[in-house]
């Protein structure tokens, strides 16, 4: 019976003791001293396995020059520990294949793919003319913020060309081309407004291609302002030309929409103001004759 009340005064003393120690300071600095140091250890051989742990990469296999477009034949895949790598490298084979090397970089075998080194095929400077169907001229106008209706004029959709301008005095306006079907957007540095970026891009010209006799027209408009700027001539008025969004895309949906002359009228007007070349004008035959172009 001794035995066991010495038994159970020596528990609650070590117990007693325990807690003592447990509340003095020195027990508390002790204790947090050594979690932090776990903790420290824990974290630093969770960052070693991780920069040490191998990551599957694609590099290309051989030198890739500007403008080259990547195919799963250009491509090797190595691993490289994870902390050897740095900067904006593409991990993802997906995001390469289909793309082309930046006009401005070549690729050298054994390198890492980096996003500023490709591009899509529509961010290529010479990108639109791949896009000109055949019998028709690449003309770019110039855009801003606000004509552009605030970024609402967009590749592979469709605008309607207005001209304004004064005649007798009087204010000239109409509809001189009809679905005009727009290639890209660009800026002032030649970027694509509309690529995927986080950057707000302002848009500087607009591309599109029309048939040369078309084509010609905006051309003939650009050389009348000249003329008129050159000049101060008062009888030549300056030709605005005012893209105008369309809905043709919608209403057609896939369907291809030829762009054409939508006023004779103003077509005519254009004519009148430029002096006509003989290539104008059809060959002539037996029944026709070449007009005259001193009048």
């Amino acid at each position: 019976m001794n035995n066991n009340n010495n038994n159970n005064a020596n528990a609650n003393f070590n117990t007693s003791k325990v807690k003592r120690m447990m509340k003095s300071k020195s027990f508390v600095v002790a204790f947090c001293a050594v979690a932090a140091v776990a903790v420290l250890l824990v974290g630093y051989n969770f960052r070693i396995n991780a920069a040490t742990k191998p990551v599957s990469v694609p590099v290309a296999n051989k030198r890739l020059p500007q403008k080259h477009l990547i195919t799963e034949d250009d491509i090797n895949y190595v691993e490289i520990p994870s902390g050897a790598l740095s900067g904006d490298y593409i991990q993802n084979s997906a995001n390469v294949i289909g793309r082309y090397v930046n006009y401005d970089t070549t690729i050298p075998e054994g390198s890492l793919f980096y996003n500023d080194s490709i591009v899509l095929e529509s961010d290529l400077p010479d990108a639109a003319l791949g896009n000109v169907p055949d019998g028709e001229t690449l003309y770019y106008l110039s855009v801003n913020m606000l004509t552009s209706y605030t970024n609402e004029i967009l590749p592979n959709r469709y605008i309607d060309i207005y001209i304004t301008t004064k005649e007798n005095g009087k204010a000239l306006v109409g509809k001189l081309l009809k679905n005009v079907k727009v290639l890209q957007v660009k800026t002032s540095d030649g970027l694509n407004v509309f690529e995927n970026s986080e950057e707000q891009r302002v848009p500087y010209v607009i591309l599109f291609s029309l048939k040369e006799e078309d084509h010609l027209l905006l051309r003939k408009i650009d050389a009348i302002n000249n003329y008129s700027i050159g000049t101060n001539d008062s009888g030549f008025s300056k030709i605005q030309i005012i893209p105008v969004p369309t809905t043709a895309y919608f209403n057609d949906g896939d369907a291809e929409v030829k762009a054409e002359v939508s006023s004779q009228y103003l077509k005519d007007y254009i004519l009148n103001l430029s002096a006509p070349l003989a290539d104008d004008y059809d060959v002539p035959t037996s029944s026709t004759t070449t007009p005259n172009t001193t009048e």
